[in-house]
Parts: C-alpha cells; sequence; structure tokens
C-alpha cells in the first residue's frame, strides 16, 4: 500500500513539473514554475513549489509555455495591456528625449532676442547660447533606450504567444 502511494506521488510530482512554463534568463539560468503576472518592468513568476518571484524584464531572454498560452492564458489581457502601455511610453520618452534640447534651445534663442529688443547686452549672449543647443539637439544621435527596448520585446513576446498580437 505505501509502494502505490509513493508511486502515485512520484507520477503526480512528474506531472506537475512536467506542465509547468519555464523561464530562461539572459544569464544562462532556467526556472521552472507559472507566468502569474507582468508589469512594464518586470515578470512575476509563480515558481514550482509555490513561490512568487519577480524578475526584471531586462534580465528575461524568453517565456516557454508548456500549454498553449492561447488556450490556457497566464495573465488577463488587460494586465498585459496596461504593462505594455506603459513601457512602450517610457521608451517612447527616452527616444524623444533630444526633441527637448531642440525646443529648450529656441526658447533661448526667442528669449534672447526679447531681451535684445528690450535693449540689454545679455540677449546676444542667450541667443548664441540657445543656437549652440538646439544645434547639438539637431546633430546629435537618436538615443538607445536598450534596457527600455528589452521590456518591450519581452512583453511583445508574451503578447503573440497569447494571441493579443498578431
Amino acid at each position: 500500500m505505501t509502494r502505490r502511494w509513493l508511486v502515485w506521488g512520484l507520477v503526480l510530482l512528474v506531472g506537475a513539473t512536467a506542465c509547468a512554463d519555464t523561464l530562461y534568463l539572459k544569464s544562462g539560468q532556467k526556472v521552472g514554475g507559472e507566468l502569474c503576472g507582468v508589469t512594464a518592468d518586470s515578470v512575476a513568476w509563480c515558481a514550482t513549489g509555490g513561490l512568487q518571484v519577480r524578475f526584471p524584464l531586462g534580465d528575461v531572454a524568453r517565456v516557454e509555455f508548456s500549454v498553449d498560452p492561447v488556450v490556457s492564458p497566464r495573465l488577463a489581457e488587460g494586465e498585459w495591456r496596461a504593462a505594455m502601455r506603459s513601457a512602450q511610453r517610457e521608451l517612447t520618452s527616452c527616444r524623444s528625449a533630444r526633441y527637448g534640447l531642440i525646443l529648450g534651445g529656441l526658447t533661448f534663442v526667442g528669449g534672447g532676442y526679447w531681451l535684445g529688443i528690450q535693449g540689454y547686452e545679455a540677449g546676444d549672449v542667450i541667443i548664441a547660447l540657445g543656437a549652440v543647443a538646439a544645434g547639438l539637439g539637431v546633430i546629435a544621435p537618436s538615443p538607445r533606450c536598450p534596457l527600455l527596448e528589452e521590456r518591450v520585446k519581452a512583453l511583445t513576446r508574451i503578447g503573440l504567444d497569447h494571441g493579443w498580437l498578431y
């Protein structure tokens, strides 16, 4: 009788781990369990044994699902969409940072011009500073935002696996 329970326990243990999803980290680690949530910067992972752990999206190489997530979703679509929206907003903000330098420089040029009309000699200096700032903004390359790009890529892969993106 004890042997029968031992065999059933072993079958259930193997079955539980066989149905587990796998989280692959960029460091080469594999973590078994199931995806239980996402935010704009991390993945909530319910590891085998009931422990919930958060991993930064920048550290996630990929998530491999044991059962098709379209059939058995791991998280709510609304939760994923909110995380994706936030991550995309942060990435767009990072990529458009140079436009702030251009607009700030042009504002200085306008302010310096106004001061010059009012008779202040400092207006010419402010115009020169504004022109330099605007020129640097124009010739500066678009900033790369690798961490934010990795977040959006990981969330995109999760959305594709769940069938929310086509």
